[in-house]
């Protein structure tokens, strides 16, 4: 069901669940999900795709964003190593963990979203809070 973390998934912030099943309509995995997510700010559904929560409307998008970001970006990395007969370098858990502590907290989310909310804000006029 819920996977081992590992240094890669983001200073141990992250989880694999691994039993995903399609559309939560059940609740039931809803309450599996949200077991296996625990204290950490988002999971990777295994064969589906991401999951992010946060304190915060902004905190939790800017999560889904940078990781959709950061998945993306180690996809092609592996891709571009893989095509030279290597592997990605991955930086160690020390450099992982002050990363994660210099840019992973509560109010660090909600104002790395802001900017991308008062864009929203101000090419929709305000129609999307309606």
């Amino acid at each position: 069901m819920c996977g081992p973390r590992q240094v890669a998934d983001i200073a141990q912030d992250h989880v694999l669940y691994s039993s995903f099943n399609g559309i939560v309509l059940a609740e039931e995995e809803g309450r599996n999900i949200a077991r296996c997510l625990g204290p950490h700010k988002a999971a990777l559904l295994q064969n589906h795709g991401l999951l992010t929560v946060g304190k915060s409307i902004e905190e939790a998008v800017f999560w889904f964003v940078s990781l959709d970001k950061c998945c993306h970006a180690q996809l092609m990395a592996d891709a571009a190593a893989a095509g030279r007969g290597g592997e990605t370098v991955k930086i160690n858990e020390e450099d992982a963990l002050y990363t994660a502590k210099a840019v992973g907290s509560t109010i660090a989310g909600y104002f790395s979203a802001k900017p991308l909310f008062d864009v929203i804000h101000k090419e929709t006029g305000g129609d999307y809070l309606e």
